[in-house]
């Protein structure tokens, strides 16, 4: 139980609040051997309520996180610009969003599984 800091021998770094040997609240997850990071709520080792996961590739997703996935409002920025405004369910597009392009064109509908399906 507490605050603290575990650093695996790959690299990767966790600062944050701990329960049972686990990320349990809010804290920093930093993958040194991928170059992505999370900051936000945990329970019992998984992401968990809000949070930001920066990618690599310049990607980011800021919202909600259920079970280690994104689950319920987010927004996901592609670094090509590309956004996406609305519902995520297991880590996937689904239900009502919005994509919005770098050139101001906006596409609303409802998604499933991933893809506009409305």
């Amino acid at each position: 139980h507490g605050q603290g800091t575990f650093t695996w021998s790959v690299g990767s770094k966790y600062v944050g609040e701990w329960k049972d040997g686990e990320e349990n609240g809010q804290g920093t997850y930093t993958w040194s051997d991928f170059g992505e990071k999370y900051e936000g709520g945990w329970k019992d080792g998984k992401k968990h309520g809000q949070g930001t996961y920066t990618y690599s590739d310049g990607d980011k997703y800021v919202g909600e996180w259920k079970d280690g996935k994104r689950n319920g409002q987010g927004t996901y920025t592609w670094s090509s610009g590309n956004k996406y405004v609305g519902e995520f369910k297991d880590g996937k597009k689904h239900g009502q969003g919005k994509m919005i392009l770098p050139d101001g064109k906006k596409y609303v509908g409802e998604y499933k599984d991933g893809p506009m399906w409305n």
